[in-house]
Formats: C-alpha cells, structure tokens, sequence
C-alpha cells in the first residue's frame, strides 16, 4: 500500500493541489450530489434534510468513527502533520486558497492553530462562487452516507468545528448550524471580516485526524 497523501505546500502551490487532486477522484466517485438551491447563502441543511448522500463503499472496512469531541489546544505544535496538510489540499483543490495551518503559540488565547490542526481556507463569502464552493463542502461532508450514517464524511474526517460566514457547525453540537460571534467582538457590525469568518472557512480537527490517522485519511491509500 502506498499512501497517496500530498506533500503539500512544498515547493510550489502547483504541486499540492496535484497532490489534491487524487484525494478529490476518490471522493468524487463516491458522491451522489442532488441539485444545490436557489439560496446559496443558506445555512448547510442538517442530515437529516440534505438531499446529499455519500458512499460507504470507500470505507468498507474502515468503522465510523464517533462524533469528535471538543480537544483544546494544550500545546505548540509548528509542524502540520499529514491529514491536516492532506485536508487543506482537498479543500484548495475545490476552489478558494490557503491560508495559515500554524500559529505562533505566544499569548494566552487558545487556538487548534497553535497545534497545527486546524486550516484557513480561503473564500471571500461576499462572492457568489465561493459561497457555493464553501455550501458544497458543507452539503457533502455532512450528509449521510447510503447507510444512513449522519454526517458521515465529517465524523471520518475528524472534524470538530467549522466556522464560515457567521455560523458555526460543530461535530459536538451534532453539526446544527448556530449564529457565531467572536469573542474578540461585541456586536457583528464592529468585527473585521476575518473575525466573521467572512474571508475564510475556519476547519479544526482532532489530534487523530490531523496526524491521518482516522478512516477518512487512511481510505487515501490505495494498492
């Protein structure tokens, strides 16, 4: 087996979505995709009224995982491991760009960056296109698979939180979309763009799944 996991944001932006792309092949095949609406600036619907369904059959011997749990950063981490660097070259591949994966862990704030495990995507939620690039993933990843296992690409992904556009969507919340404001703000109006999530699509994971090591990531082999 070899693993087909991107070398990412090595020496050119070129070759990490190169490595993307299989990782996007594998999930492609595995998609059945139901008409996105008319409101692309939607709340993702919840699985149960998401018209989305995934395939099992990538993960046929792989068990579903649990919902993730909230893991805080309690160390410095400065090197992303590889199911992170392979999640943000997935996510690039679709569209939109990188952001930071690492942080600097000075200061007292608590942040999945500072362990690098979690990414910045880049989409600017004033465009219709990255809108519906952002819906997409959000529709795919948590929907439920043909054996109606809810939310199943976000469970085997190891996703604990996504933060995009005001909203956020948490695996221990059951990924319901709930209205989000920084704590650095005190009323929407006055916070920047980027502590509205409005410029990028925050994805943090657990520690399993940003070192590869859940059955989303470890589905990236192949013979």
């Amino acid at each position: 087996m070899r693993r087909v996991l991107s070398r990412a944001r090595t020496a050119t932006r070129g070759a990490a979505v190169t490595g993307a792309v299989a990782a996007v092949t594998l999930l492609a095949t595995a998609l059945t995709v139901a008409p996105v609406a008319a409101d692309d600036n939607a709340p993702a619907p919840s699985a149960r009224r998401t018209t989305v369904v995934t395939a099992s059959a990538p993960f046929v011997a792989l068990p579903m995982e649990d919902y993730a749990d909230y893991q805080p950063q309690t160390r410095c981490i400065r090197k992303p491991r590889a199911g992170i660097r392979l999640l943000a070259d997935f996510l690039v591949a679709r569209g939109g760009g990188y952001g930071p994966i690492s942080r600097s862990c000075a200061g007292s704030s608590t942040s999945e960056h500072k362990e690098s495990r979690a990414f910045d995507w880049m989409l600017d939620a004033s465009k219709k296109e990255d809108r519906l690039i952002a819906k997409a993933f959000l529709d795919e990843v948590l929907a439920p698979d043909d054996t109606g296992q809810p939310h199943a690409l976000a469970r085997r992904m190891g996703i604990m939180y996504v933060l995009w556009n005001d909203r956020s969507w948490a695996s221990y919340r059951g990924f319901e979309p709930v209205p989000y404001l920084s704590s650095g703000c005190r009323t929407k109006k006055r916070c920047s763009k980027t502590l509205r999530h409005r410029d990028h699509v925050h994805v943090s994971l657990t520690r399993k799944a940003a070192n590869g090591k859940l059955s989303w990531y470890l589905a990236q082999q192949t013979d």
